[in-house]
């Protein structure tokens, strides 16, 4: 089942593309984007999957 992406959920798609972050993602919409493959766990932080990279570029 495909849902939507929020504003939010892209807010924090394009946050994890820049080199520093400038806050800590809300873990609800860390759980949403981890559910939906979206964003992975490495090393404790969270990362674009590839979906993440194709989702983001259609919507930006």
């Amino acid at each position: 089942m495909d849902q939507a992406v929020g504003f939010d959920e892209l807010h924090w798609l394009q946050e994890l593309t820049y080199k520093t972050q400038k806050a800590e993602m809300p873990a609800l919409i860390e759980t949403r984007l981890l559910k939906r493959k979206l964003i992975e766990r490495k090393d404790g932080r969270c990362s674009l999957t590839p979906r993440g990279l194709i989702a983001l570029a259609k919507l930006a």
